[in-house]
């Protein structure tokens, strides 16, 4: 139930906002769009949906040149936090982005050439709301543009 419910959720945005949604079944489950020079890429295993990403980047990202890294995880009840950036750490995007750090584990990263990356995990949409809130509010932080239209929300 909860695999055709996801699918739904991304087909639904394809059609809504005009843009062709690739997926994949192989190890995991992958779906992505592209809107400019912009990708966004749910992955998640089909048999453990905990295990569940969303990674919004610039298409130019360029993984092999890494400037600044930026982690943090959600807190949870009896398990205690694996990796954190170092405090003294200066935060190199836009503050508000830190608000996701309560909902999700939060990683940004940062090329050398200014391109950024934005994974959250455990990202198990229940509705298009979950959807357009988290990554819209990406966008329009980082890159001044709604990834999705807001007129879906009506």
């Amino acid at each position: 139930m909860e695999l055709r419910r996801i699918d739904n959720l991304w087909k639904f945005l394809g059609i809504k906002n005009n843009l062709t949604v690739n997926y994949s079944l192989q190890e995991e489950m992958r779906y992505t769009l592209i809107k400019g020079g912009l990708e966004l890429t749910h992955q998640f295993n089909p048999k453990f949906l905990k295990k569940s990403n969303l990674i919004i980047q610039e298409r130019n990202f360029k993984e092999s040149l890494p400037q600044q890294r930026f982690l943090s995880q959600k807190l949870r009840f009896g398990i205690k936090p694996k990796l954190s950036s170092p405090v003294k750490n200066a935060v190199f995007f836009p503050k508000e982005l830190l608000d996701l750090q309560h909902s999700f584990d939060l990683e940004v990263q940062k090329d050398k050439n200014g391109h950024f990356r934005i994974s959250l995990s455990p990202f198990v949409p229940k509705n298009v709301y979950d959807i357009l809130n988290a990554v819209n509010l990406i966008s329009r932080t980082l890159w001044v543009k709604n990834f999705f239209a807001e007129g879906i929300r009506n």
